[in-house]
This record gives C-alpha cells, structure tokens and sequence, in this order.
C-alpha cells in the first residue's frame, strides 16, 4: 500500500480532496469549491485543524467561510467603510460586514480551480489550485488588477505544508495585502494548553482589531514568548503582533503531551491571534500587513503596506507539525 493518497470525496454535489498519509493516520480535506480552504487535518489522529459541524452548514452559511478550517483572505481583516487610497488610485471594496466595513476579502466565498494533483513516496500528497481575478468581473470592478494567486497543500513526512503564489499579470502595481485564517483544535475554553508565540511587538487595537497607535515591546509580548495558559484569552479577543525569532509559535497540550507547532514565512511580519466563542479552537493568522494599513498615518516599512509589481511574483509558505512534550 502506497504510503501517500489522494481521494476524491463526493459530498453534496462538490468534489473535496483528502490528503492522507496511510501510515500515520494523517488527513487533510480541501474544499477547492470555497476557498480553496484546508478545511480539517489531523495527524495519528489528533485534531488540528477545525472543520465545520457539517458541509452543509458551510456551504450554505457564507460567513462559515470565514469561521472553520483555514480561509485564504485577500485583504485579510477589515478596511474601514471599504475604501483606500493606493499609488494615486481610490479603491472602494463592498462593505461585506455591514454597515461600514469590507472583511477578508472574496476569494474565500468562491471557487478556485483544481491545477495539480498527485501522491508519491518523494512529495507525498498534494493539491494546487488557481484563483484568477481577470475571470471574475465583479471583482475587477473595484480592484482593477489581474492577480492571479496558486495554493497547494502537501502532507508530507508528518507536516503539512501550505504554499502561496502571487504573480501580478498586469502592467501595473497593485496593493498587496494577504493573510491565512486556521483554526487550531484547542481543549474546550483552553483549558490545559498553553500558546508560545515569538513576539517582538504589540499594537494596541480596538475588538474589531483596528490600529490605534504605534507597536511596542509589552509585558504581554514577554508572557507569549514564556507561554501563556489560553484559558485566560478571553473569547472574541484578539491582539495584533509583530514577529520575531524563528517565527514558530505553539499549542502545547501538557497533559496530552504533545504540541502543535505552526511555523510561519518571514513575509508574514505579522499575526493576529483570534479565540471565537463558536467552537473550541484559537488562531494565529499571519498577515502581510497590519489590519488596515493603507489607511494608517505610518510609515509603510513597519504596517507593511506595499504593492505587488507588474509581473512580480510573491511566494509564501507556512508549516504545520506535531511535537511531543
């Protein structure tokens, strides 16, 4: 039996992809129908990342698009009232969170299209698939550029790997903003785990994370770096960082014993950790820019507001991996 396998999973009309290492009871389910999203994985069958109750309360909720499994968000977080300035060019976005704001992004609601698939001892199993803004008018309607973006996600030798690329196709720069959603498995309310994060700075955010100042070395930084128990985050809290160090931030279960370790591209600068109150899981997305940033009043080398060239070609990665304690 060849260790590596890709099935075709039929549910509901939609065709997922399982990833599976046979020998390790690993599985990874992509839904190339909505997102492309990294729906669930578990590895010797402890759970890491969070599916939905069921696909049909995915399919049919749009705001669970954004709430399970591991959403490709472009821009990630919210753009007050939907609008920016960039390169001399007015942006105005749909406020999709209503009344004032555009969140996450669309390409997360939508289907991208399967590029590549396979399963061998050497690359273990993969699946590639495409979102092209110049195939979709009503986005190209308020965001003129055509960007064309390629996830694949590899279980391979106990990680899965998430691999992005954006290439801008287009004879101008364009604002450049993206971000990934997991959804950790944690214990109920947190309890027994403890999250490590190397965090050189914190910003001081509103609760719908918008920037209110300049980051700065907190007494929470240090907490993270040392681990904090994650009973103590409160629910829909969130906090805004700034990276540092080998850019690996843990879940440990102590009395599992066993860690969830998350290790994230240096062109991710930052994260923002999230803990919803609709399932037991907590996040860490990595971001290429602070909530909101080209609307804020400093200088872009720290909030991470930048373009993507004409024929430019931006690659990113993060891993997944389990450690025992």
């Amino acid at each position: 039996m060849n260790r590596y396998v890709v099935n075709k999973v039929q549910e509901l009309g939609y065709t997922l992809f399982e990833l599976v290492d046979t020998h390790e009871n690993g599985s990874a389910m992509i839904t190339p129908d909505f997102g492309a999203n990294l729906l669930s994985y578990s590895y010797k069958e402890i759970p890491i990342i969070v599916p939905p109750n069921s696909l049909q309360v995915f399919i049919e909720q749009t705001s669970a698009h954004t709430m399970y499994g591991t959403p490709i968000l472009f821009p990630p977080n919210r753009i007050l009232e939907g609008t920016f300035t960039f390169g001399g060019r007015h942006y105005r976005l749909p406020l999709n969170e209503p009344p004032h704001h555009h969140l996450h992004g669309e390409m997360s609601h939508k289907a991208w299209k399967v590029v590549d698939v396979g399963a061998s001892d050497e690359k273990g199993a993969y699946v590639s698939c495409q979102f092209d803004f110049a195939e979709h008018p009503e986005i190209m309607a308020y965001f003129p550029h055509p960007l064309l973006f390629t996830v694949r996600h590899n279980v391979f030798d106990g990680h899965l790997k998430t691999q992005l690329t954006v290439e801008n196709k287009g004879g101008e720069v364009a604002p450049f903003a993206l971000g990934l959603h997991p959804y950790f498995a944690t214990p109920p309310a947190g309890e027994g785990c403890y999250l490590t994060v190397p965090a050189a700075e914190e910003w001081p955010v509103t609760n719908l994370a918008f920037v209110k100042g300049y980051p700065g070395d907190t007494a929470f930084c240090e907490r993270l770096s040392q681990g904090i128990p994650l009973d103590t985050y409160p629910k829909l809290g969130c906090s805004l960082l700034t990276l540092n160090g080998d850019r690996t931030c843990r879940f440990d279960m102590k009395e599992a014993g066993y860690r969830i370790a998350y290790q994230i591209d240096p062109k991710f600068p930052f994260v923002v950790l999230f803990k919803p109150d609709w399932t037991d899981a907590f996040s860490i997305e990595p971001y290429t820019y602070v909530t909101d940033a080209f609307n804020l009043p400093y200088p872009p080398e720290l909030t991470g507001a930048r373009g993507i060239e004409a024929q430019e070609v931006i690659q990113l990665s993060t891993e997944i991996w389990l450690e025992k304690i």
